[in-house]
This record gives structure tokens, sequence and C-alpha cells, in this order.
């Protein structure tokens, strides 16, 4: 093993981070280092961080009392690096509260932490790199690649400023990706074995605002004629900036999948106009409409906050009925968390915990009902779906996901990252199970060697 270090990174919260933690993770390699597989094994520790809700932050700060005793017991040279969302929020107390912390880097920082860690070795006091001034793309454009799939950043950072968040503050304004950048990565995954791509951002269909280039719609429909890519897949859509023309273009792109994860946050008006939210129940039930009517068959899932400052019950109970009436295929539910800087921590009549986790728990029990009606009405139907990587319960099946963003597991012998058809049988909790479809070879003969080789559906049985 010689002198070569060793990194591990541990990542909290959303896809932009875990995507940013595959940049940190490349940056190192590039600077001579090797992934360790057990935090004890590494010579540097990255706490990649979220701070969008206060039990994430809870989360990392038992983390950091956690490294304390470990360079104290076990690795004393050990480098600690507090980076993301919550280092660029609470970097520099954190790095007071804890001096067991020897590198602060923010949201703008991801790819220079491997230079930190060798101008903070020796050195006097913690370094923190907290600045906004200049934000790059990931230069990694063709390495990106987990397996057979890859993310992929059009856009960073938001603009919107919804009175309950925090991220504008933290991952700064809009700034999009140029488009050609973007076909020249997805292409040079393609290469590398990527067969689908999904596009990030805080908002993605607010690309190209910022720099007069094409519009996202316009963007899905060039990655659409890229030989090579089966699916593409997008998170995450603000409203405001959805419509029918939209949906209506993307239900002719073949290869865009159907899910379309739009958060409506509050059935009620008046929570929207507090949130600063930009948009109306109106509105997004036309868009919700126009998926209906151009993509009947596509998965619609959800983000919902309960308790919002000022949320009483009328107000709830139209969050509830807003659930009723769209029958989401699934949605992430959450309790408002107070944070620095968002707007609405200066809001009166804020609702009491047990009010708000009342208030949740009913609303994760209504959406639980209807996430299981819908996944059963999937029972007898035929799937064409990606496998991704083995079951942690039985290794003989694969978790595998459909078009529509559901997940299957499948008893097959296919590896990761092909595509196979499967019959959907039944429903295991939140994941559907399904039996492989076999077809018939040009002999007449069932396939059983190759199952990921799949023929006309004349040939099958």
């Amino acid at each position: 093993m010689g002198d070569i270090k060793r990194y591990y990174i541990e990542t909290y919260g959303c896809e932009m981070n875990k995507s940013d933690s595959i940049d940190i993770a490349l940056s190192f390699e590039t600077h001579g280092y090797k992934r360790a597989e057990k935090v004890n094994d590494a010579d540097v520790v990255i706490l990649n961080t979220c701070a969008v809700r206060q039990n994430a932050e809870e989360r990392v700060l038992g983390r950091l009392g956690y490294y304390r005793s470990f360079k104290e017991r076990h690795n004393r040279n050990a480098v600690i690096v507090l980076a993301g969302c919550m280092a660029q929020e609470r970097g520099r107390e954190l790095s007071g509260l804890f001096p067991e912390i020897d590198v602060v880097s923010g949201t703008y920082h991801s790819m220079e932490i491997p230079g930190y860690v060798e101008e903070c070795c020796g050195g006097e006091g913690p370094l923190i790199a907290v600045d906004r001034n200049v934000y790059r793309f990931s230069p990694y454009t063709g390495e990106r690649a987990q397996g057979c799939r890859a993310w992929v950043n059009i856009i960073k950072g938001c603009s919107n400023y919804c009175s309950y968040c925090v991220v504008p503050y933290l991952r700064g304004p809009e700034k999009s990706k140029k488009s050609e950048g973007i076909i020249t990565e997805i292409k040079d995954l393609v290469a590398d074995g990527v067969v689908e791509v999904t596009l990030l951002g805080q908002n993605v269909n607010a690309y190209g605002k910022d720099i007069n280039d094409i519009t996202f719609i316009e963007l899905l429909e060039k990655i659409n004629e890229i030989d090579g890519i089966r699916w593409i897949r997008f998170l995450t859509s603000h409203p405001k900036d959805f419509n029918e023309e939209i949906v209506r273009r993307i239900s002719s792109l073949e290869k865009v999948c159907k899910h379309f994860h739009l958060p409506v946050q509050s059935g009620s008006n008046r929570i929207l106009n507090l949130m600063n939210r930009k948009y109306t129940l109106d509105l997004y039930r036309s868009i919700v409409e126009a998926i209906h009517k151009y993509t009947p068959r596509a998965s619609i899932t959800t983000d919902i906050i309960v308790g919002f400052p000022t949320e009483n019950e009328d107000d709830y109970n139209q969050t509830l009925d807003m659930i009723r009436e769209v029958r989401f295929d699934d949605a992430f539910t959450y309790i408002y968390s107070e944070r620095p800087f968002e707007q609405a921590r200066t809001m009166q009549a804020k609702v009491d915990k047990d009010t708000s986790k009342r208030r949740l728990q009913e609303l994760i029990t209504l959406q639980r009902g209807i996430s299981c009606e819908k996944n059963r009405d999937e029972i007898g139907k035929r799937k064409s779906v990606l496998t991704q990587g083995r079951s942690k319960k039985e290794a003989s099946e694969l978790l595998c996901r459909t078009e529509t963003g559901k997940m299957v597991v499948v008893n097959t012998k296919a590896r990761a990252g092909e595509f196979i058809d499967v019959m959907i049988t039944g429903i295991s909790g939140n994941t559907l199970r399904g039996a492989e479809i076999l077809y018939r070879t040009e002999t007449g003969k069932f396939d059983n060697g190759d199952p990921g080789r799949l023929f006309s559906n004349k040939g099958m049985a």
C-alpha cells in the first residue's frame, strides 16, 4: 500500500449532495488518494452535509462528536473536513465548537478540498473556504458514471427564495451549464457504458434562463437524440416553470421517463402565498391534468410540508383533499423546520410540535394507502426495467427500476445495467415484485443463459 493516502466520505441530504460527493471523490483520486472501505482506514474524512432541516444538522453534530473521540483514540493525524451546506451556513461557528475540524469547505469549493487538506497539514487552526465568488461545474465529465447510470448537473443554485428554504442562501443563485457542455458530457458518459442519465438541479426547468441558452425542454429534445442513451430522468421541477406545452413535448420524447416529481408543498393557496411559491393550486392542477392527458401512464410524486407557520386545520384539510384528488404515486413529507436566513422563521402563530406531528402522521397514512392501491394496480402488468444492483435480503434477486420510477425486486440471472422485461406479480412493502419474462430464441428454445438478451414479442411463450 506504500504511502498512498485514503479518503472516506459521509454524505447527508439530497441528490445534489450525493452528486457533489462524486466530484469530491474524483478530485481526491486525481490527487493520488484511494477510497477507504472503512472509516478506520481513512487519512481524510469528509462530512458532506445538509442544512435544509434541523434533524439533518443534528445528525452531523453527533458525528462530529464521534470524530472527536476518533481522533483521540484511533488516528490523531486524521484530517476531518466539514463540507457542503452546513459548512456554508455554520462552518466558522462549528470550527470553534469542534476543534477536530481541520477544513471547512462550502458549497462553491467541493473540488478544491484535496488542496485544502494538503495546505492545512502542519498549519495552525482550521482552513476555512466559504466564499461564493466563483462557481465551476465538474470537470470530470466522462468519469461520473455510477455503473450504468449517471447524474448530470445542468443548473446549480436557486433564485426562488421560498420563505421556508435556506438553499438560495447557501448554494447561491441559479447558474446554468452551457448546453454544449452538457451534450458533450452525456456523450462521454455513453462511451463509458451509461444508459440512463438524471439531469439535476434545484429547479431544472429554469434551465437556460440565466445565460440566454436553450430552454429546458429544448435541452431534453437534444439529449433525446443522443445514440446510446435509453432513459432520461430529471429532478427537481418547480410548478411555476412548468406548463401544458412542456408536458406535451415531453410526451413525444421516447427516452424521457414518464415520471414527474412536482413538489406541491401545500394544498392551501393561502399557505402557498406565504411560502412564496409563485403559483396557485389551479396552475398546479392544470399541469397534473396535462400529464394525465398526454402521458396517462406517468407517475407523479411530490413534496409536502405540514406545520408551516399559521397553518390552520382548514389549510391542512385542503392539503389532504389535494392528495385525495391527485392521488400521487408517492410523497416526501416533512414538518416545517425553522432555519437561519429563511423568511418564515419571523412569522408569528407557529404551529406546535404535537399538532405538526399529528398532521404529518395522518398525511403519511393517507398517502401510504394511495401508494399501496396504485402499486396493486401494477400487478399483472408487463414492464421494462433497468437492473441496478443486488438485493440486500436475497443474493439471487436484483433491484430494478421501472420507467415511472417504481422499484421492483426480480429473481434473475441478469447483470446490473441491463434492461429486462418483467411481469409484476406482487408487492413487498413499498416495493413491487416481478418475474422475468424469457423470450424464445430464433431456434425456438427458451434462452435461459442470457436473460438480458430479449427477442421480439412474437416469440414470447
